[in-house]
């Protein structure tokens, strides 16, 4: 799980961008609570956002609704793993267990 780097989110999205809208952007491009600068792929569909990113050697994926109210995260192990969940998402995949972001 650990050992990631930007070079793997730029293997994810060179793997999908021809086939998928992907948005290849920065951390802080997004500016949504980042404390790092680090590539964002982001994916918009059936009213939710989809994002991954390297932080610590390891893959975030983030998925919220598109009011960025309620999201959830995991950590996909590799390349093939992360580009298989933007697949589903991209394919309809959007029975995702969310819970409300803290609000503060």
């Amino acid at each position: 799980m650990f050992g990631k780097t930007v070079d793997d989110v730029l293997a994810v999205y060179h793997r999908l961008k021809a086939r998928y809208p992907l948005i290849l952007t920065s951390s802080m491009a997004l500016d949504a609570g980042f404390t790092v600068d680090c590539p964002v792929i982001v994916a918009k569909d059936h009213g939710q956002i989809m994002e991954l990113y390297e932080d610590g050697g390891m893959f975030i994926l983030d998925v919220m609704d598109a009011a960025m109210t309620k999201g959830t995260h995991w950590h996909p192990c590799d390349v093939e793993d992360a580009a298989a969940d933007f697949e589903e998402f991209m394919l309809g995949k959007s029975d995702y267990e969310m819970d409300p972001f803290r609000q503060t």
